[in-house]
């Protein structure tokens, strides 16, 4: 059933490992932290209204590392998606991607990289004006519902955040 709002959870990557010389920045993994914080993530995503039903994240290892927790909290296992283009991609590169998503889904998840996944944020809410100030450090949630049909309409401006989960706070919570 589609509805006229949509919802969205916007997920930085959980906290990876520094770099080791020589090794590529995309096969950096996650560091204890960033697997705690992930499976933290993955129990309020749990709970989330409605239920997440479709996932799109990039292909790094953090981003996989932090995707596998979230699934083996959430049954999302096949309706995730890979796509190479999220690795360190903008806003607007964001963007475009969630406008190809399927409109029969109800809440997407997007697990990525920052400064695009913050931009995405605030952008969404507040339009082009960046007037709402946000910091998504590695591992923060953010869930914002969207006024819109279908994701083809998703646009800057069209979202309102409903919550704001950086990963101090979700350890407070447990």
């Amino acid at each position: 059933m589609l509805t006229l709002m949509k919802t969205l959870s916007i997920i930085r990557h959980a906290k990876a490992k520094p770099s080791l010389l020589g090794q590529d920045d995309f096969d950096r993994p996650l560091a204890a932290r960033g697997h705690k914080d992930a499976k933290r993530i993955a129990k309020w995503l749990a709970h989330a209204e409605p239920a997440a039903d479709w996932l799109i994240s990039s292909p790094a290892k953090r981003t996989r590392e932090t995707v596998e927790a979230l699934c083996k909290t959430i049954a999302l296992d096949e309706k995730v998606y890979w796509r190479e283009s999220l690795y360190l991609a903008t806003s607007s590169e964001l963007l475009a991607t969630l406008k190809d998503v399927p409109n029969r889904a109800e809440h997407v998840v997007l697990v990525g990289h920052n400064f695009g996944v913050q931009e995405l944020v605030i952008r969404l809410c507040s339009g082009s004006s960046h007037k709402l100030k946000i910091h998504m450090p590695t591992g923060a949630w953010a869930c914002l519902s969207l006024e819109i049909f279908r994701w083809e309409q998703i646009r800057w401006g069209c979202g309102v955040l409903r919550s704001h989960l950086p990963p101090k706070l979700l350890r407070k919570r447990r």
